[in-house]
């Protein structure tokens, strides 16, 4: 559950006023009774409403920049970045870039230091599914989107691709291909996209008839892409059991491919391998990685658009928007070999 912030649609409804009226009292207007003023800030206070600053600041054009909080900038977050930027410029719209290296500590200091500097709104790719901490520093002062799979709380702002339909496409690709003995390569962290993609894979393999094959990684194993090149090295003990293999991330699966290909395992000709993400490096031509790729630009523009809508009015019902990948057949993927 998350920790919802005190809105003025609350205070209405806990005084039975209009929200224009809850809106007029707390902007002091002076087409409301002195009455209504002390009453509406007195509940204010008792349930300890904090007014959205920035908003206002919008309306008036003495704030024009966002801030993007990204866990990690090599990843398919840092190329979503441009796509926000691309939109952002549309709309006179400036951004800040912060990268918090996964760590918690960092993520609070960026949101902290973006409040401070009257930001319009923030977009995060937030270190952690638990969003308590950044909810109890941004309260209702200023709009928040989630971007990724890590949040998806219906009473918050989120945007993300469609984890399930993606990974349905491409395990449906490979078993059109003649493929069923096939493995999955997945990160260590947990999201909901994680846990969706895992759960159609193992849908999927049930259906069939056939074992599953899930390589996890730890920790220890560095970065995404060397994670990926150790699972890699795991997934090479059970070749003869396997046709194709499905990564989670597209670095990742880079990884995987490498560690094929080391131990000269042909990449698609023994083992086939798709990716998910989209990342630009996929389809370069040396790479030529079959992938689910999630439609950045679109992304960004419901991002763009949920910010300048909570930033300019006092609606506090939150925004979701879940975006439909595609999947992009290229080399790393062939029909299954018939011995």
């Amino acid at each position: 559950m998350s920790l919802k912030p005190v809105t003025m649609r609350m205070l209405a409804d806990e005084l039975g006023l209009s929200l224009s009226a809850v809106s007029k009292a707390l902007n002091d207007y002076p087409d409301i009774s002195p009455e209504t003023k002390t009453l509406v800030l007195s509940k204010a206070s008792e349930m300890g409403y904090t007014p959205n600053l920035l908003a206002r600041n919008l309306a008036k054009k003495t704030s024009s920049f966002v801030g993007v909080v990204i866990r990690d900038v090599d990843s398919i977050y840092g190329e979503m970045f441009k796509s926000l930027n691309e939109v952002a410029r549309r709309y006179d719209l400036h951004l800040i870039l912060y990268d918090t290296d996964n760590d918690p500590a960092v993520e609070k200091w960026c949101i902290q230091n973006l409040i401070d500097s009257m930001a319009m709104g923030i977009v995060v790719t937030p270190v952690s599914e638990d969003v308590s901490g950044i909810l109890e520093i941004t309260r209702d002062r200023i709009p928040v989107v989630f971007l990724g799979g890590k949040v998806t709380d219906p009473e918050l702002n989120y945007v993300c691709s469609d984890s399930q339909a993606g990974t349905e496409q491409a395990l449906r690709y490979l078993l059109d291909q003649g493929h069923r003995k096939i493995a999955m390569v997945c990160d260590h962290k947990q999201s909901s996209s994680r846990t969706d993609k895992l759960a159609v894979y193992r849908r999927l393999m049930k259906e069939m008839g056939e074992r599953e094959h899930v390589f996890v990684s730890s920790e220890r194993d560095g970065d995404i892409m060397q994670a990926g090149y150790r699972q890699g090295l795991r997934l090479l003990k059970f070749k003869d059991e396997i046709t194709a293999v499905f990564v989670v991330k597209d670095v990742m699966a880079l990884g995987v491919i490498e560690a094929l290909t080391q131990a000269g395992v042909q990449v698609p000709e023994q083992i086939s391998v798709v990716g998910y993400d989209g990342i630009n490096e996929a389809g370069l031509p040396m790479v030529g990685l079959t992938t689910v790729a999630q439609p950045r630009m679109e992304m960004a523009e419901k991002i763009i658009g949920i910010l300048r809508s909570k930033a300019e009015n006092a609606d506090p019902t939150p925004e979701h928007w879940l975006a439909r990948p595609q999947l992009v057949v290229r080399r790393s993927t062939a029909p299954v070999r018939a011995d």
